[in-house]
């Protein structure tokens, strides 16, 4: 693997690109676009291990972090949806010129799959697949689980008389963000997730909720092909410190590479 930088000099976003075996050397390339958080804690080795995996079977790989997250320039609360989105087109296009692969798949996971979906839309890039792994569809329901989440983690019963506020305002579980990362994210509906694929999303995930089920009909609607990958592995997102364990079960190990290869798991 080589790990680089790569966009803006004042703005440099870290990489990792995870070169295909020789032997099976592929015209095929995978984008991982990471979650928020402690999520991203939570999927960090699950992501290498995805990579290593889809490595060996000949795909060109890339690992990345949004501007003020992980190894990238920035502070924290310098992100948003918006600048997260444009940074995911900036790896597609860094990826694209490393490999002249002719065939795409964005992999992404909670609001990682929600920016691959908003960013598909931008017309800028359009990859033949698109696979969601459990992403984010309703903001305003994702931040009251952040801020229970937040509150709860955050209370300490020998120092405070009672549990602090689920309002989140500047933090999420050791995480800066910005007013204007809450106020987008407070605003995203599922009304406003379309992907733009050339050729099919696939859903992995415990079940199909309401709001999946809308997204599948709509993306049918504009001729995307859906498919719904069940995993019998039920995640605990919300943990600070990631529960102390990271999260790389063999079954979505197994599940994912066979989605961003186009194949039943």
């Amino acid at each position: 693997m080589t790990p680089f930088f790569f966009g803006p000099a004042e703005q440099r976003l870290y990489g990792v690109y995870h070169p295909p075996a020789p032997a099976l050397r592929s015209p095929r390339q995978v984008l991982l676009c990471p979650p928020f958080g402690q999520e991203a804690v939570r999927t960090h080795l699950l992501y290498r291990l995805l990579a290593e995996q889809l490595a060996r079977q000949g795909v060109h790989v890339m690992r990345f972090d949004y501007l003020g997250s992980g190894e990238s320039a920035g502070t924290d609360t310098e992100g948003s949806l918006t600048r997260w989105r444009d940074d995911l087109l900036m790896a597609h296009e860094e990826l694209g010129r490393r490999t002249r692969a002719q065939e795409t798949t964005w992999l992404g996971c909670r609001l990682g799959a929600t920016l691959a979906m908003l960013a598909s839309a931008q017309g800028r890039a359009a990859p033949q697949r698109i696979v969601l792994w459990e992403p984010v569809l309703d903001g305003a329901s994702h931040l009251r689980e952040l801020g229970e989440a937040h509150a709860q983690h955050t209370f300490d019963p020998f120092i405070q008389r009672q549990r602090p506020s689920t309002e989140l305002k500047d933090e999420v579980l050791g995480f800066g963000v910005s007013a204007e990362w809450l106020r987008q994210l407070q605003a995203l509906t599922v009304e406003q997730v379309l992907a733009a694929c050339a050729d099919t999303c696939i859903h992995i995930g415990t079940q199909q909720d309401e709001l999946t089920l809308q997204l599948a009909s709509r993306l049918r609607a504009r001729g995307v092909a859906w498919q719904h990958q069940p995993t019998q592995t039920r995640t605990a997102w919300h943990q600070e410190e990631a529960g102390g364990a990271a999260l790389a079960p063999p079954e979505l190990l197994r599940l994912l590479t066979s989605a961003a290869l186009g194949q039943t798991a």
